[in-house]
C-alpha cells in the first residue's frame, strides 16, 4: 500500500506537495526531496568535489527544509527556495570545516564527449575541447563558475540563479556574461 501511496505523490506538482507538506504528509514532502535530491547533488558536486562532504550537505539541508517546511511561502517555487537552503549549507560546512572550495565537475556541464559518440571520428578533436573547456572554467572566479553551472547544467532561469546565489537578477547575468566571456577568451588564446 505505501508503493501505491508513494507512486499516487510522485504524479503530483511540487506547490501541491508542498502544500500538502505544509499540512503534516511526511511521504509528501519525502517525494518533493527525492525529486531534486540529484540536482542537489550535481550542484554540491560542483562546488566541492568530496562526495562524503556533500552527502553531509544534502543531510544537513534536507534536515532544515523538513524543520522549516512551514515558513516556505510559494513567493519562488519550491525549487529556488531549496537552492538557497542548499547554498546556506554549503556556506555554513566551508565555515564549519574551513574548507578551501572548487569546481572541477563541468564536464557535465559542456559534455562534448556525448557528441563523440555519434561522430566517433571527431572524438580526439572533441575530448581536447572538452578538456580546455573544464581548465577555463575551473580558473573562473567561483560566483561565475557557480552560476555558469546553474544556468547550463541545471537549467535554471536567472531569477531563480539570482535567488540561488542570493545576489540581484543583474548580478546574476553579469556573473554569467563576464564567465562565458572569459572562457572563450581563454579558449582562443
Amino acid at each position: 500500500m505505501k508503493n501505491k501511496d508513494r507512486k499516487n505523490y510522485q504524479q503530483l506538482n511540487d506547490e501541491t506537495l508542498t502544500r500538502q507538506s505544509q499540512q503534516g504528509e511526511i511521504m509528501a514532502l519525502d517525494v518533493l526531496l527525492e525529486r531534486y535530491r540529484l540536482m542537489v547533488r550535481r550542484y554540491l558536486l560542483s562546488l566541492i568535489n568530496d562526495p562524503d562532504a556533500v552527502e553531509d550537505i544534502i543531510q544537513d539541508t534536507f534536515l532544515k527544509v523538513f524543520k522549516s517546511i512551514h515558513q516556505y511561502r510559494a513567493e519562488a517555487s519550491f525549487k529556488s527556495w531549496l537552492f538557497v537552503i542548499t547554498r546556506n549549507s554549503w556556506k555554513n560546512y566551508l565555515r564549519s570545516h574551513q574548507y578551501q572550495t572548487r569546481i572541477n565537475q563541468f564536464e557535465d556541464v559542456y559534455d562534448l564527449n556525448i557528441a563523440a559518440e555519434q561522430f566517433p571520428e571527431n572524438t580526439f578533436m572533441q575530448q581536447q575541447e572538452s578538456k580546455m573547456l573544464c581548465i577555463a572554467i575551473n580558473a573562473l572566479p567561483s560566483k561565475q563558475r557557480a552560476t555558469l553551472y546553474l544556468r547550463i547544467n541545471q537549467q535554471l532561469p536567472f531569477a531563480i540563479i539570482a535567488a540561488v546565489m542570493q545576489c540581484s537578477l543583474s548580478t546574476a547575468k553579469a556573473n554569467h556574461y563576464f564567465g562565458v566571456k572569459t572562457v572563450e577568451r581563454m579558449i582562443a588564446a
